[in-house]
């Protein structure tokens, strides 16, 4: 019963990480400054991630948006690209650029 609900708190708190992604730009304003949001600012990438993708030269949160509607918002191509990079699946970060788009493009 434990392990339940602490996978629910984790889901839950994964949501709305990705709820949070999905409903701002992908810039952040600090002060008068206006900055690109890094890879690693995705839901689901994190440093390790991130690093994998920064050595495909991937640097920012609207290059993989970029790279999903290169590939005609193909859900399973999508998931398919970010596995040859990461080395495994990462249903929370496609999640979050899919929602990203639907929300933000149409």
């Amino acid at each position: 019963k434990q392990w339940y609900q602490r996978r629910v708190a984790i889901t839950a708190g994964t949501q709305q990480l990705v709820e949070r992604f999905v409903g701002a730009p992908l810039t952040r304003t600090t002060g008068i400054t206006t900055e690109d949001k890094t890879v690693e600012e995705v839901p689901g990438i994190g440093n390790t991630f991130g690093a994998r993708l920064r050595e495909q030269e991937i640097e920012f949160a609207y290059e993989l948006v970029g790279k999903y509607l290169v590939l005609k918002k193909n859900k399973k191509a999508f998931e398919s690209w970010l596995f040859d990079i990461l080395e495994r699946a990462n249903n929370t970060a496609v999640s979050s650029i899919q929602q990203w788009v639907e929300q933000n493009v149409g």
